[in-house]
């Protein structure tokens, strides 16, 4: 059952192209299809992920030929070698891309075997391609291997354009597009599609059909170059047509007289027998200077001498890099690194890639980041006092550790959790993991102070909110009187219970990648376009994986998903719904809080119209009980509002806390000052910054969507952190529910309230 379709990842490494990953969608097909794949090259196009997309593209292309042989060497359980998932974060990318988009939509998807071919899934409605070979052009096709379910069938064993697999479901000359097809289909002009060439290469066994009118445009574009780089595609309305005459691509091998000086110029200069600050002061007015010391450096990497001088020009070539990469820089002991990043940290770099540095320890990881240090007990020391490692790293916001095998994620956890971390690891656990072992995922908690620790959701059904039973005269809840079953938070479960979930955030939440992916939360909660609801965690899970630490507004930045949002299953609601001693915060940790009210309706529309849909389902007998309720029998002073609002809670220590204030309350721009003010950081321009893209974000909320302001939120965390929790009721002893008795309750508060 389904529209069962298939997505790969394809790269040429070393002259052959080869599969990256795959995954599995359960039904994708049509125009939702060109949505997944076009938010899949957003990602994939987006240049805060170029750095840790061509770190696994170059361990990728370390690999021998046996590693990408599927019938390969097995593991001692008969697995494949390579089912640990070898490149997770290009993995990553894949499945945000299909899964999941902010306004509303998410489907769960299936990693497939490392190197499934082309037409082994189980599908239906074809498959998606896409090329990444060259992160400035990402291309993408669609393939019908055999027939698809399809108004118009289309050719088989050749790419498809967005145009021509679209056409297969729809007639696009009709007049009503209430998806707005056509403009999704603008969104794919001038992207290229993946040549047939490389779908070749990728699967030779496949029977691929020549496109003709690829093989009728002889053009250097559409013709593989022979030198690794990926081929072109033929002209087709949505490929990028050539922009200047074939000839003018002929490029002069002939360098100009500047060119040859400035060659000669950093010959000179990376002569180790050389002082170059000589001529350090004449040669830095030449405008290209610092491009081709920085260009000459990198190619020169793996073999480039850690001598005083060449030191010297590495830290002149790197000094204005946003994006810092030191892992190509092979010979550079920890020494020579520590000096050079405690040079940079101060400048203009926010991110340091460190990865594929098999031998580096998390002692030379203190050392490097401590910059200062003279010792590794000298750092161990300082990480001891402080609880975190890096305190005084400047401006520094994101370090990439792909592929540093000897860094284990609960050191990351211990002393990264400040920065955005991209640890291979950290993008593993939650994709190899199946759901019948998640109990046995070893706990990963992000330790020290100003911790965002845990995502608390407590949701109150459309009946309970119209409970005049739990209500104050006041007309707010009472707390008191909910209660939390293990059947309510069932997804199949008829009681409307309380539900109630406490999560570990167990990936690194920088304090803007904090705010940004509450935000994000909040957004797809509230969305009208949201499905179905009990998918929420794992769209939580996304939602904090698509932010940035940098970036602000729509980000299709990627990091590690949460374990425990990610493999929750509503199905299995005890997995990860945790109460009591155990889920307790620590003094100076956070907490984000979440009060859901009517989260079962759609709307308030949809919640004000309850009375109609019970009048309509009980008939006769709902109007004649109607009619028998005196007007002020149950009444409260309430409407109940379907509600969305947040709070950012913090466990004092004993010193500061109380019976009654157990808890620092607060609302974003609160919680960022805080932060920044107890870690000593001169943070006013950033305060400034977030609080007004809060403020502006926010702008498109509706009422009753923002912070929780009432005065009982002290209440709501004694409810949340005491030993009991919410009191869970057995199924034993719960309340047994009579659809009708309650429905027709909300019809009498409903009507008393006019």
């Amino acid at each position: 059952m389904g529209q069962r379709h298939q997505l790969f990842v394809i790269a040429r490494i070393n002259g052959r192209y080869r599969q990256l990953c795959a995954i599995h969608h359960q039904w994708l097909y049509g125009h939702t299809a060109l949505k997944r794949c076009l938010d899949t090259l957003k990602i994939f196009e987006n240049a805060t992920n170029w750095m840790p997309l061509q770190q696994e593209l170059t361990i990728a292309a370390k690999q021998d030929d046996d590693f990408w042989n599927p019938a390969g060497p097995r593991d001692s359980y008969g697995n494949d070698k390579n089912s640990h998932i070898p490149f997770p974060f290009i993995m990553t990318c894949l499945i945000l891309g299909a899964s999941f988009n902010v306004d509303g939509y998410f489907h769960g998807v299936l990693v497939e075997p490392f190197y499934m071919a082309y037409n082994e899934g189980d599908n239906n409605n074809g498959i998606t391609i896409f090329d990444i070979t060259d992160l400035d052009n990402v291309r993408y096709c669609f393939v019908d291997f055999y027939g698809m379910e399809s108004k118009r069938e289309v050719d088989l064993m050749t790419p498809l354009s967005a145009r021509t697999y679209l056409e297969a479901y729809y007639d696009l000359n009709e007049a009503d597009d209430e998806v707005g097809m056509l403009p999704l289909l603008d969104t794919f002009k001038g992207r290229d599609l993946v040549a047939t060439s490389a779908l070749m290469d990728t699967w030779p066994n496949g029977e691929w059909q020549d496109d003709p009118i690829e093989e009728a445009t002889d053009s250097p574009a559409n013709r593989s170059s022979g030198d690794g780089s990926a081929a072109t595609a033929g002209e087709n309305p949505d490929r990028t047509q050539l922009k200047e005459p074939a000839a003018s691509l002929q490029k002069d091998k002939t360098k100009s007289l500047r060119d040859q000086s400035m060659d000669s110029l950093l010959d000179l200069l990376l002569d180790p027998s050389q002082d170059p600050s000589a001529l350090m002061a004449e040669v830095e007015i030449l405008t290209d200077f610092v491009p081709k010391l920085h260009r000459r450096l990198y190619d020169q990497a793996a073999t480039l001498s850690p001598s005083a001088p060449h030191l010297i020009l590495l830290e002149k070539a790197l000094q204005q890099d946003v994006n810092v990469d030191l892992s190509p820089f092979k010979l550079l002991s920890v020494d020579h690194l520590s000096k050079l990043v405690a040079k940079l940290c101060n400048g203009t770099m926010r991110s340091l890639n460190l990865s594929d540095m098999p031998d580096l320890t998390e002692e030379d990881l203190v050392l490097i980041l401590g910059g200062h240090f003279t010792s590794t007990k000298q750092a161990e020391g300082v990480i001891a006092s402080s609880g975190k490692l890096g305190e005084t790293m400047g401006n520094i916001a994101s370090i990439i550790l792909l592929d540093t095998p000897k860094i284990s994620v609960d050191f990351v956890a211990a002393h990264l959790g400040h920065y955005d971390v991209w640890h291979s690891q950290l993008f593993r656990r939650p994709l190899n993991t199946p759901h019948r072992y998640v109990k046995e995922l070893p706990a990963l908690q992000f330790s020290g102070p100003n911790t965002v620790s845990q995502l608390v959701w407590v949701g109150i059904s459309s009946m309970q909110s119209c409970d005049s039973k739990l209500r104050l005269p006041n007309g707010k809840i009472n707390w008191s009187d909910l209660k939390y079953s293990v059947e309510a938070s069932s997804r199949f479960s008829g009681n409307p219970g309380l539900k109630y979930k406490n999560y570990l955030l167990d990936i690194p939440l920088p304090v803007a990648k904090t705010a940004h992916g509450l935000q994000r939360l909040m957004q797809y909660l509230t969305s009208p376009n949201l499905g179905w609801f009990e998918d929420w965690p794992k769209a939580a899970a996304r939602c904090f994986a698509t932010t940035s630490a940098v970036e602000e507004g729509v980000s299709y930045s990627v990091g590690p998903l949460s374990s425990t949002f990610n493999l929750d299953d509503d199905r299995n609601p005890g997995d990860f719904v945790q109460v009591g001693k155990g889920m307790h915060l620590k003094p100076g940790q956070w907490a984000i809080v979440l009060i859901h009210e009517a989260y079962d309706a759609k709307n308030q529309a949809a919640l004000d119209k309850r009375e109609l849909e019970a009048v309509n389902m009980f008939g006769p007998r709902g109007q004649e009980e109607m009619k028998q309720w005196p007007a002020e029998d149950g009444a409260r002073a309430f409407k109940p509002l379907k509600r969305l609002r947040y709070a950012f809670a913090k466990a004092l220590p004993e010193s500061e806390s109380s019976d009654q204030q157990r808890f620092l309350i607060t609302d974003v721009p609160g919680y960022v000052k805080h932060v920044l003010a107890e870690t000593n950081k001169d943070g006013s321009a950033e305060i400034e910054r977030l609080c007004a893209w809060w403020a502006k974000a926010n702008q498109g909320f509706g009422k009753g969507i923002g912070y929780y302001e009432d005065d009982d939120s002290a209440e709501i965390l004694q409810r949340i952190y005491s030993d009991k929790g919410f009191d869970m009721e057995s199924k034993t002893t719960s309340r047994l529910i009579d659809p009708f008795e309650d429905i027709m309750k909300m019809m009498s508060l409903s009507r008393t309230e006019g």
